[in-house]
């Protein structure tokens, strides 16, 4: 097949998921792009590199922030729909967290090519991002109410 020809076909396929959303997703869409984590597996790692754009199709996706070697603490948990990872991709810089499974999870792994073909189809996936980033903002200011005692 031509490479252009499958190229076409994978654009396709990202721009239907950019049109409808996780009712979009197939078996086709997942092999493609999908990601499988067992509870407790590492997602990605705070402070690495990486790209790539994540949306949660099932499961639970925990947060944490290292607080010293090998302890962490839990920022934030996401579920199906939620996206993550778009930080780095947005800021070209390493990743701001760790992110692990709290249970069996699969997930749309999307290069910026990729994300960028969704996000051009739909603005939805602009007001997803922006819903994630509002909810970062207020989880932030949250914990340092928290910490510093201030209500």
């Amino acid at each position: 097949m031509d490479p252009s020809m499958n190229d076409a076909l994978h654009d396709f396929d990202l721009m239907k998921l950019g049109f409808e959303g996780e009712q979009a997703i197939t078996a086709d869409l997942f092999f493609k792009y999908g990601k499988t984590y067992q509870g407790r597996q590492i997602i990605l790692k705070e402070g690495d590199t990486g790209r790539e754009v994540f949306l949660i199709i099932s499961g639970k996706v925990v947060v944490t922030e290292k607080v010293q070697k090998g302890s962490y603490r839990v920022l934030n948990s996401l579920g199906p729909g939620e996206i993550f990872g778009e930080m780095a991709m947005i800021e070209n810089a390493p990743r701001s967290a760790t992110l692990i499974a709290a249970t069996p999870t699969k997930l749309l792994a999307l290069t910026p090519a990729n994300f960028e073909k969704i996000f051009k189809s739909h603005p939805r996936w602009a007001f997803k991002i922006l819903t994630a980033l509002g909810k970062r903002i207020q989880t932030a200011f949250s914990q340092v109410e928290t910490h510093f005692g201030v209500r």
